[in-house]
């Protein structure tokens, strides 16, 4: 279900659905739940917004912010 194959479609695969939270992100810090309101409708369910979300923390993509509790879009760091 995360990647593409010859049984699953790119449009079905978790990997086209990360561009969703992405957008909402990029403009504004946002807590689990108005993002998940903002964005429920390009997911199946509450499982599948969460395995996106365990994908963009593994990417390093974005991060919780446990002082303000929000999720924040990382910006690229091409000084690596």
């Amino acid at each position: 279900m995360i990647m593409p194959n010859k049984l699953i479609p790119f449009k079905d695969s978790i990997l086209s659905k990360l561009t969703y939270i992405l957008d909402v992100l990029v403009h504004e810090d946002e807590n689990l739940e108005n993002l998940y309101q903002k964005v429920k409708c390009n997911f199946e369910d509450v499982n599948q917004y969460i395995l996106t979300l365990d994908v963009l923390f593994a990417l390093e993509r974005i991060e919780f912010d446990e002082r303000m509790k929000v999720l924040k879009y990382v910006k690229a760091n091409n000084l690596r």
